[in-house]
């Protein structure tokens, strides 16, 4: 029977049992990973990151980054090929310590941080910090905590880019969350209760690692108004599919201070 965890102790939970699959699923399931085309993935998507970073601010430094949610090091470790010190920070455990034995090379920095900020790093040390499929998994409470704490990490005249949907008013996932009825009562209820159903579900659901990954997303006004809030400047908001519904909105924010 599956159990209803803080985050960092599912994702630790699914760092030791499929590390690669819990990264990067395919169709909703954890897959099985060759470690060759999986590192592959987070070359081609750290590619695309700086093409897209040199093509908005042409004069961003590539001194320092930080990987946000790093996970085993899949985008991190390709970072490395454009930043002087690529750092890498994780909730989890068995992801930290994976990304360390899979870092032969020792290219990359790997922090384990299970608190609710980031206070590991001091201000304005990072000249870019990039998070991608991360927040969608942390509740809006302390994705609230966290978005504040990336820009305060960023350095005067550094960018920010990370990826999350809108607000996911019924849930994306499989199940009586998709019956008709289900879904219009969960658009009436208070969000806690939307939470509380999504508890119950997971303890009922068959057995299955890639079930406990449960999906939030927030509204782009409250995320604007939350990088307001920190001091970030909003030089771009783009839409963005990453998350794997379709039917929500999803976004991708880049930031300076």
């Amino acid at each position: 029977m599956v159990r209803w965890r803080r985050p960092a102790s599912t994702w630790d939970a699914l760092g030791r049992a499929n590390a690669f699959g819990a990264v990067l699923t395919r169709d909703g399931q954890l897959a099985s990973w060759d470690a060759v085309a999986f590192f592959a993935t987070g070359s081609a998507e750290a590619a695309r990151f700086v093409a897209d970073l040199r093509a908005l601010v042409p004069a961003a430094s590539y001194a320092r980054a930080l990987d946000f949610g790093c996970g085993v090091g899949r985008v991190t470790r390709a970072l490395a090929d454009y930043f002087d010190e690529a750092v890498g920070v994780d909730a989890a455990p068995s992801m930290i310590d994976r990304a360390r034995s899979l870092d032969v090379e020792r290219r990359c920095s790997f922090v384990l941080n299970e608190a609710r900020d980031l206070k590991c790093f001091s201000t304005g040390t990072f000249s870019v910090v990039y998070s991608r499929l991360v927040l969608q998994h942390i509740r809006p409470a302390l994705v609230r905590r966290y978005i504040p704490e990336l820009v305060r990490v960023l350095a005067p005249g550094g960018v920010l880019m990370f990826q999350l949907p809108g607000v996911i008013g019924v849930d994306p996932e499989q199940g009586l969350g998709r019956i008709p009825l289900v879904a219009h009562l969960k658009r009436r209820v208070p969000w806690s209760a939307v939470v509380a159903w999504r508890r119950i579900k997971c303890r009922l659901s068959a057995e299955s690692e890639a079930s406990r990954m449960t999906m939030f997303g927030m509204s782009p006004r409250d995320v604007l108004t939350l990088l307001a809030g920190a001091g970030g400047r909003v030089l771009d908001v783009r839409p963005d599919f990453s998350h794997g519904c379709d039917r929500v909105r999803g976004y991708e924010y880049w930031v300076t201070r």
